[in-house]
């Protein structure tokens, strides 16, 4: 018997314990995927680094075109935050709509 009201004890320390440590609204908003709105060869100019805060707007993916060849942006950060995962390296080759990062945002 005391073992099992040892064991209560514990739980109900532990459950305030959680409600403590987490402060209301700590709630982190979804992540954003970004897609690439071109197919072509990735390229190593201003490629999006894991850390890297952005704003609305900013380059993340440039692309050597399959039509032009020219080097065009291809994806841009959709609102302000952090780039928490980068899914292409310089070189790889993207169709529409692939995801090539994803961002915290803030």
């Amino acid at each position: 018997m005391a073992s099992v009201r040892t064991f209560n004890i514990v739980l109900a320390v532990a459950a305030l314990a959680a409600i403590v440590l987490i402060p209301a609204g700590a709630q982190q908003r979804p992540t954003v995927l970004v897609r690439v709105v071109i197919s072509g060869e990735v390229l190593p100019l201003q490629l999006a680094k894991v850390g890297q805060v952005v704003k609305q707007g900013d380059p993340l993916v440039f692309l050597r075109g399959t039509s032009s060849g020219a080097a065009v942006p291809a994806a841009v950060a959709p609102v302000d935050g952090q780039v928490v995962q980068v899914t292409v390296r310089a070189g790889d080759h993207v169709n529409i709509g692939d995801v090539v990062a994803a961002i915290q945002p803030q």
